[in-house]
């Protein structure tokens, strides 16, 4: 790929490609972006490959060698930033109104971000499937209605908060991270775990509390 009698062509036809299925026409452009959502996915390449040529021109950022798997959707594309290496797989609804994903970052099947608020992954860190990410809740105070988007909003009370997870976290499977916590740096969050508070670096936690039961070895390993 150093080549450039290759490297040039590619480049081009890349950026034309990309161009030519990101144009904002009526109907054309619902009809591409439901064919390229609905590509297969891993193992078979080339839905990753198109899909990075399309989101490429959606997103707000969007760095080499990240993967975006079928079926991924984002409700706020321009506020969404992907760094290199990041897999976002199958199934992930990126609802919130930021989300900033860092370096060798998997957001497993099925994870569901919700919108109104901020969310940020740093490096190394993963999120397993079926996890849910609230950035935004109703607040049960001075008599305001929680029936959702659908009551006028000055009959509701409503929180929205960042929600942060640190370098070299690991969210379990079937966890929810409510808004406003930060997941601190190499902390675990078992399977099926409620986190309504922070938690402290390294610390392992588990049950329907979040109860800290132990401390996780620093990881060694150097970045690259």
């Amino acid at each position: 790929m150093q080549n450039s009698f290759v490297k040039v062509p590619l480049w081009l036809f890349e950026r034309v490609v990309g161009f030519l299925l990101a144009l904002p026409i009526p109907i054309y452009s619902s009809a591409v972006y439901g064919l390229v959502t609905n590509m297969r996915g891993l193992p078979h390449m080339l839905g990753m490959y198109i899909r990075g040529l399309y989101y490429r021109q959606k997103l707000g950022l969007m760095e080499p060698n990240v993967f975006i798997d079928q079926g991924v959707f984002f409700a706020y594309p321009q506020g969404v930033e992907l760094k290199e290496f990041s897999y976002i797989d199958k199934n992930v609804l990126v609802m919130s109104k930021t989300a900033k994903v860092g370096r060798r970052v998997h957001i497993a099947p099925r994870v569901f971000i919700s919108g109104g608020g901020d969310f940020e992954i740093e490096n190394y860190a993963c999120i397993a499937t079926n996890s849910n990410i609230i950035t935004s809740t109703e607040v049960l105070k001075d008599g305001a209605r929680c029936s959702g988007p659908m009551v006028s909003a000055d009959q509701r009370r409503v929180f929205r908060g960042k929600v942060l997870i640190k370098k070299d976290a690991f969210i379990g499977a079937n966890a929810t991270l409510l808004p406003g916590v930060t997941i601190e740096t190499g902390a675990v969050v078992g399977a099926g775990v409620t986190a309504a508070k922070s938690t402290e670096p390294w610390g392992v936690y588990v049950g329907e509390r979040a109860q800290r039961v132990g401390t996780r070895d620093s990881v060694l390993c150097p970045d690259n």
